[in-house]
């Protein structure tokens, strides 16, 4: 699961230099609800037993309530776990029935109080959940992909942000993600055919491999199998014209230019640019 806030501030959804999502486990708060639960109707019970005192009788000790190894525990670990998922006052709140604790004074009431304080900050954030089968694209979006990742360093950011934008289901941004993914390639490939093209990527390169092998093999001046380039050549012109073309930027901003993208175009697209930076990679050694 991942967290924005309430107000829409870009935690997550398309941009190339998102910040990264909070992490929430929801299962964290079905466990602090049930921690909280337990602790409160065990100081209900002690409260009750105190109350139905006769006089000069005492607690029996095997009721009591056990501060040190119940009461106080379980508040440190609400407090801690508010604080990693950024649930600030509810866990100065807890903080403060921290204290109450080492003076035994803490009521079921309190608890209750604190219980609530939870579910009322909860309620002033969105949650967006992540399909598991595409939990790992989000919170291992290099996995897969590390060779590529070594071999063109300044991929790494666009690998990141295509994966995680296809976990978030921003298919057209996957796409933009991924087709840069493979520009990082061109850019490095066409140095090393002696583009000249003042505006490095796509179009300089694609020329360029198309010129070598128009001219044929044995032409080839270049440090590269001319096989290799002819493989490359294709590959690349069939990527330019059916899905490069369609998608282009304009002031900063992603513009689809013939429709979206459905969700396994996306991932067909992504698994050949994976095959293709693995072919450039294993091609450049």
């Amino acid at each position: 699961m991942a967290l924005v806030s309430e107000q829409g501030e870009l935690y997550c959804f398309g941009g190339v230099t998102l910040l990264e999502l909070l992490r929430f486990y929801a299962e964290l708060y079905v466990r602090l609800g049930k921690e909280l639960k337990s602790l409160q109707n065990c100081l209900y019970m002690d409260e009750g037993k105190r109350q139905n005192l006769k006089p000069g009788e005492v607690v029996n000790p095997t009721f009591q309530t056990d501060w040190n190894g119940l009461v106080i525990p379980t508040l440190n670990y609400a407090k801690r776990s508010f604080e990693e998922i950024k649930l600030v006052v509810t866990a100065i709140h807890a903080g403060e029935l921290l204290m109450a604790a080492e003076r035994q004074s803490l009521t079921a009431a309190d608890v209750r109080a604190l219980h609530e304080n939870m579910d009322r900050e909860l309620s002033t954030h969105f949650f967006v959940g992540i399909a598991e089968g595409r939990k790992e694209a989000f919170c291992e979006s290099r996995k897969g992909w590390e060779d590529i990742a070594q071999k063109f360093p300044r991929s790494i950011d666009d690998i990141e942000e295509m994966n995680k934008c296809l976990a978030l289901c921003r298919y057209s941004a996957a796409v933009f993600h991924s087709l840069l993914v493979v520009e990082h390639g061109l850019v490095e490939l066409g140095r090393i055919l002696g583009v000249t093209d003042p505006k490095e990527g796509w179009d300089a390169s694609c020329r360029k491999l198309e010129i070598i092998i128009e001219a044929g093999y044995k032409a080839n001046t270049t440090s590269l199998d001319f096989n290799f380039l002819d493989q490359l050549n294709v590959c690349a012109q069939a990527m330019k014209l059916a899905w490069r073309n369609k998608v282009n930027h304009a002031t900063g901003k992603i513009i689809v230019m013939s429709g979206g993208f459905a969700p396994h175009v996306a991932e067909d697209i992504i698994g050949v640019t994976r095959g293709f930076m693995r072919r450039l990679t294993e091609g450049l050694k």
